[in-house]
């Protein structure tokens, strides 16, 4: 990880901090036992919680917020580089992901109130964020949405639905995405959204992926906002949201790619050791170490892209290209890991306690979410390659 920072942010006047932040979590690493991320994938709720609150203590949610809020600065690469380091031993936290891209639209085109009431809180862990963007009859099409907003007097009217929105019932606030009443095409805005807003009701899903993560749709009937609730202009939620999109997708890759390095090295560990016919272990068998490599090689070159699409975020230029295209490489990298994982382990990788099944079913998941990898390749053809628009 040093050379990568090195070579990339030698530069940045963060370089020191990013080292610090490295020294932190390998500290915070060292005091969890080695199978952690084992309990913490079967879903060990206590356990989920004192990683969480690990993570709050040692003050890494205070990366990507302004100094002048209390926060550490950092920009974007903070919050990649610590979610990448602790899905790298499997003790990532979908909480502190989701909050860390979800403030990101807030941090960069909210007020200095709205900043303080909404996302100062973030840092200690009193609050927590959930993304509120899917619908059931629109799905990728964001612009197809129903949920609106209806300002009346000095409130917002909310009616609509949305769902496959990842903790729910823990967040405090939710950054929402809706229609108003302007009547331009394609005008969307964004709120915050009080999770525990009267007329706010939430239905769990049969949907199991990361350890205690859970899956809902909620619903909204007559549900008031006050009047800041709106984050910048009405109806430029668009742009601000794909904005926050490209963060998300880089953070999304960095959790991708630390389970990706961690199924291999278990499956490392395991076929060294692991002898079926005579005394050579299975690792020293071609046909366990070429896909294993493979892997390897696909996941460092995610990286690589990841990183530099975070610069990039951070110095105000266009990340999309490699957001995009980070967020393709390492869901399909990290998913063929696992499943290499699983096949190596013989009839243990299907054993939960294990762990590799429910990193699986993580990273297939996110081939599919926050945006499936198909209207990656569309916007890949269209965006980079100059090719008609095939949707």
């Amino acid at each position: 990880m040093r050379d990568i920072i090195d070579s990339l942010f030698a530069g940045s006047e963060h370089h020191e901090l990013y080292m610090g932040v490295m020294e932190t979590v390998e500290g915070m690493v060292r005091d969890f036992p080695q199978d952690a991320w084992k309990r913490k994938m079967v879903g060990d709720a206590q356990f989920e919680k004192d990683i969480l609150q690990a993570v709050y203590d040692a003050g890494l949610m205070g990366l990507g917020v302004s100094e002048q809020y209390g926060g550490m600065g950092g920009g974007l690469l903070g919050q990649v580089l610590v979610t990448d380091m602790l899905s790298q031993n499997g003790l990532a936290s979908m909480g502190a992901v989701l909050t860390g891209f979800c403030r990101e639209p807030l941090l960069n085109h909210g007020t200095a109130e709205q900043i303080e009431k909404y996302a100062v809180p973030s840092i200690s862990g009193d609050k927590a964020f959930c993304i509120l963007a899917t619908e059931p009859d629109a799905g990728t099409n964001t612009f197809n949405i129903a949920t609106k907003a209806v300002k009346q007097g000095d409130k917002w009217i909310l009616n609509g639905q949305k769902t496959y929105v990842t903790q729910a019932a823990d967040a405090d606030y939710g950054f929402l995405i809706a229609k108003t009443g302007l009547d331009a095409p394609g005008a969307l805005s964004v709120f915050v959204l009080d999770m525990k807003s009267p007329g706010v009701e939430l239905q769990e899903l049969n949907i199991r992926t990361m350890g205690t993560e859970k899956q809902y749709s909620v619903f909204f009937d007559d549900v008031a906002m006050p009047a800041d609730a709106l984050i910048g202009e009405e109806g430029k939620g668009g742009k601000y949201m794909f904005a926050g999109l490209n963060a998300e997708r880089l953070i999304i890759s960095a959790l991708t790619l630390g389970m990706s390095d961690l199924a291999l090295r278990e499956t490392v560990a395991y076929v060294n050791e692991r002898q079926i016919f005579g005394k050579a272990p299975v690792g020293s068998y071609q046909g366990v170490q070429h896909p294993l490599a493979q892997c390897k090689a696909e996941t460092e070159a995610a990286r690589l892209m990841m990183y530099q699409g975070t610069k990039l975020f951070d110095e105000g230029k266009d990340a999309s290209k490699y957001a995009n295209m980070a967020k393709l490489l390492s869901s399909n990298a990290a998913n063929t890991m696992c499943d290499l994982a699983i096949q190596f382990h013989g009839g243990g990788g299907l054993d939960e306690d294990i762990g590799m099944l429910a990193l699986w079913r993580t990273t297939r998941a996110i081939r599919i979410a926050p945006i499936n990898n198909e209207m990656v390749l569309n916007y890949i053809a269209q965006h980079c390659m100059g090719m008609p628009r095939s949707y």
